[in-house]
């Protein structure tokens, strides 16, 4: 897609001056040698309310509405996107290095290039979390209130940061392999493995020590405007997630509840003029002849969000972080699974985010075609003989914001507390609060009350309302912690080829419960320098 991203500069101006008096500081950008001098506390001020430690890739992306790449390659890894063999053979649907990761090769997934998308910038920025706790009492004072939000936010980011690594690196059980805990600048000092709860436990520890000094900031409302420093809310909003990771249904109740207590507003983004769709090409499917146009299909998009690029995160009133990965979903196709869970009638999600037909587009498969009584080709035209192995799933990915690519949420939502809510609930046994916890939420995804309303409060319906709310980014992650928490026993199967070009060579590719590949595997040469074993299961 070739839209110009459109940016309101002013809009950033204003984030830029939100950092505090700190020009100095920032003609002198902290980098990883650590080599910039730092003496006051505004300095620290400054760095710890930097929109590129959850939102950019660095602050020089700003302008370039680019988000970081984050925990991108599980969504190629769960049951809700599909490439099927004939996608990705006959319709040219990925790159190579998609369809390795779709079929769990490790070539590109222990490529330094894949360890730059979620490993190296989480460490860098728990690096720079560490420069502002380590200095914390060494520099220039001004109000006590400033030092303590600046150690709140610097604890939350660590452990927001380490819980990312934690997923993505590391099983699920207690004592398996973690990720250790970086907690100084020490570059000689590398951090033993341990387990799983010891990683746990310091996330934990961190996030307590964060919402006590917000607590002693006085920073206990949650402020939208500034929503890239966290609150006492963005801490229970993020406690929440790490609860329920954990299946610790108590906690997780009481910290999504206390978050909502904060922020609880929903989006009706249906009613928004950001999201009118603009119909932008369409699409011919044809008949057995190739001659005719057996039916058509509209390519919509939301143009005004998408011409606003990343700046639409920020406006973006549910989150209580704007933290956005730069992600593959925006030419993935769903999934039979992913797809039969929409009422595609009536689910606004499915109808503004999952009609832009990007993996058509993305595909060799539309063609310019003479059609009969033409005497031009016809663009865009899908042959009779493709739409034979394509399922209808097969047209869909999803679009929503527009990073420079499709953007994916990774901060935390309301909606996110309000399913959280939902679902502890139901494995309470309270289905009736539940049901009506999901029926708000519907409320402003659906076309018409009617439909939102027809959904219940079992366990299993706020779990596939939580799929469509979450999307298929969040699917890798929310199998893990099923199979961990609940014994769930959800198996991943699909087809692909052993042979990536040779059709005939497809082979049933099985992750049980019980697989080590749940855990990514480390990029070699920097497992080896950190003398940490390689996670198991990969060839």
């Amino acid at each position: 897609m070739k839209n110009k991203i459109i940016l309101n500069i002013s809009f950033w101006m204003i984030v830029a001056l939100a950092f505090g008096s700190c020009s100095d500081y920032l003609d002198e950008t902290p980098n990883k040698s650590g080599s910039a001098y730092i003496y006051h506390i505004d300095q620290l001020y400054g760095l710890t309310g930097s929109p590129d430690l959850y939102l950019f890739s660095s602050v020089d992306y700003i302008g370039y509405g680019v988000t970081g790449y984050y925990m991108n390659e599980q969504l190629l890894l769960s049951d809700a996107v599909e490439y099927t063999p004939e996608l990705w053979l006959l319709g040219n649907a990925c790159s190579a290095d998609v369809y390795d990761v779709y079929c769990y090769e490790t070539d590109w997934l222990e490529d330094q290039n894949a360890m730059n998308i979620t490993w190296t910038p989480s460490w860098e920025r728990i690096y720079r979390f560490n420069t502002v706790i380590e200095n914390l009492d060494k520099v220039i004072q001004t109000t006590e209130n400033v030092r303590n939000q600046v150690e709140g936010e610097a604890r939350f980011g660590r452990a927001y940061y380490h819980f990312i690594l934690l997923t993505q690196y590391c099983l699920w059980d207690e004592e398996a392999p973690g990720i250790g805990y970086r907690d100084n600048t020490a570059a000689q000092e590398i951090p033993m493995r341990q387990t799983v709860g010891y990683t746990l436990n310091r996330i934990y520890e961190d996030l307590r020590l964060a919402e006590e000094a917000l607590r002693k900031a006085g920073r206990t409302t949650f402020d939208f405007e500034h929503n890239f420093r966290p609150t006492v809310p963005t801490v229970q909003a993020f406690r929440a997630r790490v609860d329920l990771y954990r299946g610790n249904y108590e906690s997780a109740l009481q910290n999504a509840s206390d978050a909502l207590a904060a922020h609880d507003v929903l989006v009706d983004f249906k009613n928004d003029p950001q999201y009118v769709l603009s119909s932008t090409r369409e699409i011919y499917l044809l008949d057995e002849t190739d001659l005719h146009v057996a039916s058509t299909l509209t390519v919509r998009m939301m143009m005004n969000l998408v011409n606003r690029g990343a700046e639409m995160v920020a406006e973006y009133e549910e989150l209580f972080l704007p933290s956005v990965s730069k992600g593959m979903s925006f030419g993935a196709p769903v999934s039979e699974f992913f797809y039969n869970l929409f009422d595609r009638e009536n689910d606004a999600r499915w109808i503004y985010f999952y009609n832009a037909y990007q993996t058509l587009q993305a595909t060799s498969l539309l063609q310019p075609v003479v059609l009969e009584g033409g005497t031009t080709p016809t663009p865009n035209c899908v042959k009779w003989s493709d739409q034979q192995w394509l399922k209808p799933a097969n047209y869909h990915s999803y679009l929503r914001f527009y990073c420079n690519g499709g953007g994916d949420i990774l901060g935390m939502t309301t909606a996110e507390m309000y399913l959280t809510k939902a679902e502890c609930l139901a494995r309470g046994g309270d289905t009736d609060a539940a049901a009506e916890i999901l029926k708000t939420l519907r409320r402003t995804r659906f076309i018409n009350d009617e439909s939102a309303e027809n959904i219940g409060g079992s366990v299993q319906e706020v779990l596939d309302e939580r799929t469509r709310e979450m999307g298929a980014f969040w699917r890798f992650y929310d199998i893990k912690r099923l199979n961990g928490a609940e014994n769930a026993g959800i198996t991943i199967r699909r087809t692909v080829l052993s042979d990536p070009a040779d059709l005939n060579s497809a082979t049933e590719l099985v992750i049980t419960p019980d697989d080590k590949r749940w855990a990514l595997p480390l990029y070699p040469v920097e497992a080896e320098r950190m003398g940490w074993p390689q996670n198991e299961g990969w060839n």
